[in-house]
């Protein structure tokens, strides 16, 4: 999937504006990488656009933060309200799925606390 597919997926699904969903696209994957330890973010880096993977950072431990901090720290990044941030953090995280064989997405969720399911859903 090219960058331009995957910020359009993620316009369509969050029903957000091109710019606002590039914008929101690097830091959603970012707080994900965070929370991934450092070679499962590089496996899933490693099926992305070159525009997003170099556009993160791989953390070597991964930090343990719950759904609703994710959400949080997600608005806080976009400035926007935690509704509208988990709205688009569903939309990346469906075209993630979409993105990157199903392998490197199970241990994505592998590492993720049963409580980021509906994140995922």
């Amino acid at each position: 999937m090219s960058f331009d597919e995957f910020v359009g997926e993620v316009e369509r699904r969050a029903g957000v504006s091109r710019e606002d969903a590039e914008r929101a696209s690097v830091p959603v994957l970012q707080e994900l990488c965070d929370r991934l330890t450092g070679d499962e973010a590089r496996d899933l880096l490693a099926q992305l656009p070159y525009r997003l993977k170099t556009a993160l950072i791989v953390n070597p431990s991964p930090l343990r933060i719950s759904r609703d901090e994710f959400i949080a720290r997600v608005a806080r990044e976009l400035e926007i309200p935690a509704e509208e941030a988990h709205t688009r953090i569903r939309a990346v995280f469906a075209t993630l799925r979409q993105a990157v064989l199903w392998g490197a997405f199970e241990d994505v969720l592998e590492q993720l606390d049963p409580d980021y399911a509906d994140l995922l859903a």
